[in-house]
């Protein structure tokens, strides 16, 4: 590892999310990092570092496990999570098929997809009792809130306008909400994602749930002016196209 290498020591809860970001902010700075490639970097590291919290250790908070992000050249980012949790290679699933229609789409497991989709390299290993995750990123390739919520609602129709970052720390408060407007029996949700700045696979997950019932019921969920990062998320999952996603104009 090189001499620049900083290192997170981090709880196994959500909450450590904005230290996450935090230290990716900064290796952006750094680095000056184009605004792809800081989205690849904060996606692929939230993703890996919340699957850790979450399937890893899910009996609570006692648990730590580190995160280690350097430079091995001037151009090049990479980030090593190192756990003791079960031994559990990501790696080994199978693709996600992100051809499939809507109603075929498993709900989860888009995580690991995204991160290979975004870094360039990804390894694991299980050594000395630890899980061991490394990816790397070539640069320049090609808000710190959460997600702010507000809906508008008309007749049976509701619009859901989201703003900031939509991830495992933000995305359970979404997901009650949109549980409670099908509740309520509206056949038309509408997510208006113009300032959503970042979506990882916890919000997805949220936004297929919402689809995959509301189109079994004879209702439609709209996802309406992508910002280039969302969209780009959309792209590589396979989503445009299962939503119905129309084309920028």
């Amino acid at each position: 590892m090189s001499t620049n290498a900083q290192t997170l020591t981090l709880r196994s809860d959500l909450a450590e999310l904005s230290r996450v970001k935090a230290l990716v902010d900064a290796i952006c700075d750094q680095t000056h990092a184009s605004e792809a490639d800081a989205s690849a970097l904060h996606l692929a590291i939230e993703e890996i570092v919340t699957n850790v919290i979450t399937y890893g250790y899910p009996d609570g908070p006692q648990h730590t496990f580190t995160l280690t992000i350097d430079l091995p050249a001037d151009d090049r980012v990479r980030a090593v999570v190192t756990d003791d949790a079960p031994a559990f290679n990501p790696l080994a699933r199978a693709d996600v098929n992100t051809a499939l229609p809507l109603e075929e789409r498993p709900v989860g497991g888009l995580g690991i997809h995204l991160v290979r989709q975004v870094m360039d390299v990804c390894l694991y290993e299980h050594r000395d009792g630890r899980n061991i995750f490394t990816m790397e990123r070539q640069l320049n390739r090609g808000s710190a809130s959460t997600a702010r919520i507000a809906a508008t609602k008309l007749e049976s129709a509701v619009t859901l306008a989201l703003a900031g970052r939509l991830d495992g720390l933000s995305s359970p408060e979404l997901e009650q909400q949109v549980a409670a407007l099908l509740a309520s029996g509206i056949r038309t949700l509408v997510f208006d994602l113009s300032a959503l700045d970042y979506v990882s696979s916890a919000g997805l997950r949220v936004f297929i749930i919402a689809a995959k019932k509301l189109k079994a019921s004879g209702g439609v969920a709209q996802f309406s002016s992508l910002t280039p990062a969302v969209h780009d998320v959309f792209h590589i999952s396979g989503l445009l196209t299962a939503f119905g996603v129309a084309p920028p104009a």
